[in-house]
């Protein structure tokens, strides 16, 4: 029996077709999980810019009573300006060192979100918490009563 090099040659053929359709799926599953990681950088980056845009509100806040409820506004509309839905949303702002005008204080605002994954990619499940802190100092001169 005499196998020619052309048999030899032929009969790995399919063996190509298997290696390509390997890669093909190893490099879809690599740009998905990219593209997953992307999108909750984006999260992070949205509920960073609430945060920091709410602490700067409550710090130029001339009423103390109003702040809070002026950083769950403003927090609130930059998530919605985002996009980004939130099935859980907590806003804390909490002032330190207020007194009497002219004296230093800050303003920490913390915002949580419980982002679904399927808002970041559509058709997966369950949430990821997303958490970010902001520090502004109180503007001196209209300090929070």
């Amino acid at each position: 029996m005499t196998i020619r090099w052309t048999q030899l040659r032929s009969d790995d053929r399919g063996d190509m077709t298997i290696k390509a359709t390997v890669g093909v799926f190893a490099l879809i599953l690599l740009l998905g999980l990219g593209l997953v990681g992307m999108r909750v950088q984006i999260a992070q980056a949205a509920v960073a810019e609430a945060a920091r845009a709410a602490a700067r509100t409550v710090s130029l806040a001339h009423d103390g009573r109003s702040a809070s409820t002026q950083a769950d506004d403003t927090a609130r509309a930059v998530l919605a300006q985002q996009s980004l839905t939130c099935t859980d949303l907590k806003i804390d702002a909490v002032v330190d060192g207020r007194g009497k005008p002219g004296e230093d204080g800050y303003v920490v605002v913390t915002v949580t979100c419980m982002v679904p994954y399927a808002d970041l990619i559509p058709g997966l499940s369950g949430t990821r918490t997303v958490r970010s802190e902001f520090r502004s100092p109180i503007d001196r001169y209209g300090a929070l009563t």
